[in-house]
Formats: structure tokens, sequence, C-alpha cells
């Protein structure tokens, strides 16, 4: 090649010429050089890559030419068919089992043969007593019985090794009820598309879409249904009449039951739920907070199972002999349901679980933290911060003394319409009485207190009673200091509020009868 011939400009100027001569054309005689004007850079820049990008084509296409005999060729293979080949077309109704042997050989067998509108059902042989994964399991069925190849790779093949099939993922036997059988073996994913998969059928090696065959490959355990407590509809939703949570790490149960009164009347303007806390003290419970905690069993799923059939041993190795966390739930269907929490440990990928029990369900599972809420939860998770939540029209009678003024109202009535009260006896505005409890809903706790109560008196009491008799009780304060004061219902510790509020409650007792002075609502 001369020195005019190496220059960029000239191999630019001839790139169409000696890529026509790559593909096999013999290019034209060249006419006589006629005077040319001269490219600019760009279009000699682009020119250049344009001969580089065929260049690389073509060195793709010579790699693939000299590919060895044994890669699987799959170039054949047209991504964009329009028909598949049909493998097998058997109603899956017929299908009685399916042999899987692979890395854990297992055996399928039908255990409810479908009608038109009820599909088949199968259990894993040893496995008829666990939950199983239904719509996973009859994914080997549905198919296997209407099994599908993309294409032919090659007939009676001499070296099924290539593919994967001589030791295959898994070797697949259907039988039917006439006593008819469908073999087929699962290898490996093609190198070219990972979304076909090499299967064999009576010799024969074809591609067939990953989806349809991945599942045969699975462990026998991959089929166990994950889900620990079936959740219910709604119509059938038992009701958790109460739950007990004992933790290692508390010196306390926590434990809630289920407020009936409250369940039909929701005077907390939504905060307050169905149940409340009665351990380890009194307290209202958020709504939304808390039904993960009262409710949570039902629809809890785990990340894995982690053993089936477990013996004593495998109890005492997880940590559910002696367990971290213990959650008993009682419902009004009269189920107890005791769920057991042990040691913690990590997966092969990473995951942190908690070996998990369910009484009465063979199996252990793996469970997450966030699943396993009852784990960390602690009393001021999940209360509400109201003190009083009974709605004033219910109202039978409401004691209030502080150490200067002693109160007594009366009421009777269901709304704001023909609710009428009495204070000592005597009438008494029902608007103002109202007024004065609306300050008394509006007193929160700022802090859960678990603790002893000061000696003494307290320095104000509320004792409420409704119409109905279902609501008894006496809020008492005790002033620790002129920030602090301790709350408690009925003789049991609950809160910590500011003293001011406390202050704020005697200056409203202490003005009720001046009917042109206004109450205090706020002591923040």
């Amino acid at each position: 090649m001369s020195e005019e011939q190496k220059k960029p400009e000239y191999v630019a100027e001839n790139a169409d010429a000696e890529a026509d001569t790559i593909f096999g054309g013999t290019p034209a005689a060249a006419p006589a050089a006629a005077p040319k004007k001269k490219l600019s850079k760009s279009v000699r820049g682009l020119i250049i890559a344009v001969s580089a990008l065929v260049g690389i084509s073509v060195g793709i296409t010579a790699v693939m030419l000299m590919r060895g005999d044994d890669a699987p060729d799959d170039s054949q293979t047209d991504s964009t068919a329009a028909e598949s080949i049909s493998l097998n077309v058997v109603d899956a109704e017929n299908l009685t089992d399916i042999e899987v042997k692979g890395a854990e050989p297992f055996h399928v067998t039908r255990t409810f043969r479908g009608r038109a509108d009820v599909a088949s059902t199968y259990t894993i042989e040893g496995f008829e007593d666990l939950a199983l994964d239904t719509n996973l399991l009859s994914t080997l069925a549905n198919n296997g019985c209407a099994l599908e190849a993309d294409s032919l790779i090659e007939e009676q093949a001499a070296d099924l090794g290539k593919y994967g099939l001589a030791d295959p993922m898994a070797d697949v036997t259907l039988t039917y009820e006439d006593g008819s059988e469908f073999q087929f073996l699962v290898g490996d994913k093609s190198p070219m598309d990972s979304s076909k998969t090499y299967c064999a059928v009576g010799g024969d090696v074809y591609l067939i879409r990953t989806s349809l065959v991945s599942n045969y490959a699975k462990l026998p355990m991959q089929f166990l249904s994950t889900t620990i407590l079936e959740e219910t509809n709604d119509a059938s939703y038992p009701i958790v009449e109460n739950l007990r949570i004992e933790r290692q790490d508390l010196d306390w149960d926590i434990y809630m039951e289920y407020d009936h009164e409250s369940a039909e009347d929701d005077t907390a303007g939504g905060t307050a739920a169905t149940h409340v806390m009665l351990e380890p003290l009194f307290s209202y419970l958020n709504v939304e907070k808390s039904k993960d905690i009262t409710n949570g069993m039902f629809g809890l799923s785990a990340a894995e199972v982690a053993l089936v059939h477990p013996e004593e041993a495998d109890f005492q190795k997880c940590g559910l002999d002696e367990p971290f966390c213990t959650v008993t739930m009682n419902t009004d269907d009269g189920e107890c349901r005791v769920l057991t929490i042990g040691s913690q440990y990590d997966t092969a990928d990473g995951k942190t679980l908690y070996y998990t029990y369910l009484d009465g369900v063979n199996e252990i599972f793996g469970v997450s933290a966030d699943s396993a809420k009852w784990i960390t939860v602690q009393p001021n998770d999940i209360t509400a911060a109201n003190i009083f939540v009974t709605n004033v029209w219910n109202i039978g009678t409401l004691e209030i003394r502080d150490k200067d003024n002693e109160l007594t109202f009366t009421g009777e009535g269901t709304s704001q319409e023909d609710y009428v009260v009495q204070k000592n006896g005597e009438t008494c505005d029902t608007e103002r009485f109202r007024t004065l409890y609306r300050f008394l809903l509006f007193v929160y706790g700022e802090e859960l207190y678990i603790g002893d109560l000061p000696d003494g008196e307290p320095d104000a009491e509320v004792h409420l009673t409704t119409q109905n008799g279902k609501e008894d009780y006496t809020i008492s304060f005790y002033k620790v200091s002129d920030l602090k004061t301790i709350v408690a219902r009925d003789g049991v510790p609950s809160y910590v509020i500011r003293t001011s509020a406390l202050d704020t409650l005697s200056y409203n007792l202490s003005i009720f009868d001046e009917t042109d002075t206004e109450f205090k609502t706020t002591w923040q």
C-alpha cells in the first residue's frame, strides 16, 4: 500500500468500496478520476465512524461462523415466529400424578378431580398436612398438559449435554387417568435469550419459554404457602376479644381487650380504636397505629418456610422452646391462637428473619421484623393520648371535685335536642355543661407513666358513668410538681400531663356558675 493509501482521507473516500469487497461484492471499475471537492472534517469523521461499525459487524459475523460444533445453535430461532409447536395437548383434569426428578425429587398427586366450574387440586407427597401455594402448584399441571415450544432446535439430538439435558434441571413425567405418560426434560437457558430454555421431548430438542418450565426446577419446599394464618373476608372476620404480648425484654405484659361499647360509638374523632389497653396501664388505642398489633395475626405472611414437621430438637435450636415473644389471641369464634417468636437468623441472601411458630401448624417460618411487629412494640407506639372519650350525650353522672370545689352533674337524653342536665340536683345550663366537658376531652396524656402513684389523696378526681351503666370509671390527678401531674384510671397510673391542665380544670370549676365568664380551654 502506498503512503497515499494509508492517509485517513484516502481510507474515508474509499470506505464504500472496501465494505463491498468485504461482503463479497466486486466493486465496479472506477471511472477516470475527476476533480473532487474536498470533504469537510465533520463529514470525513462521520464516514470513518460508519466504516468502523461495518468492520465490527463483520467481525461478529466471522465469530459466529467460527463457533465450535459443540455450542447450541439458536440462529434459526425467530422470536417473532407466528406459530408455536404443540408438544402436549391433554385436558389437565385427566392428570393424576406428576413425578419431578431434580435437585430434590418430589411427587405431586391429585386430591380432587376438577369439574367445569372447579379446578383440580393437588398436593405434594409428604406435605399432605401442610398448606401449599395452590396457584404455584397448579402451574405444574397446567403448563405440562399444554406444553408448547417456540422452535425445534435439533431432531434426535446425539449430544444432549450441550443443551444441559444430559443431566437436566428437571426430568418430568405426567401420568394420566388412562395410564398414558408424557415425559420431558428441562435443561439450560439459551445463551442467546434467557427467556427461552432448552427442553427435550422424545429425543428432540426445543426452545420453550422459560416461564413455562422454570417451576419444575423448584425445590418442593418452595411450593409451601408462606401465609401463616389466612386473612378472612369482612363477612366472617372474627372479633379479636383480647390479645396478650409476653416478651423477655419487658417486666410486664401488653394486654388489650375489645371494647364493645366504643365499637358502636366512636367518640374520639377517629383516633381511638375499638380495643383498649389494660396492661401495663389503661389507655385508649390509636386506631391506625394499633390495628397491626391487635389484628395483625390474620394474614400474617412469612418470608420463607424454615422447617417442616419440626421435632423437639428443632424448637430448641430455633429458640422456640423458650421464645423471646409469645402472642396469645382469643377471638369471638372460640378460637385461641398462640404465636411464638424465637431466635433471629440470617438467610443466604442476607435477610434477617425470626423463627416463628403458630400452634397447630406443623411448620417453622422465617418472619421479618417488619411483619412480626410484636417483638418491638411499646405501649406508647400504639396508644391514643385521650383520657376521656365518652360522648357527652351518653353521660349519666359526672362528679368532679378538687380541693375547693365539688360538682355533681346528672344527665338524661340521647342528643343535643333532648339532653337535659342538672347540677347538684338543680336545673343547669346544658350548653355550659357541654363546654366544661369539652375541655376534659381536650386534656391529653403527654407521655405514658408506668410506676407508683404518689402517697396521699389525689388533687382532683372525675367520676363518670354512662346512662346505660356500661362505663363507670374514675380519673384521678396527682400533682407532683408545678410542671408534672400524674393521671390514674381506677387507681392504675396511666399518663403524665402538665400541671397547668389541672390548674385550668380547677379554674373552670370555680367559675361554672358565673355564666358571663368564659371557660379557659388552653393550658399549654
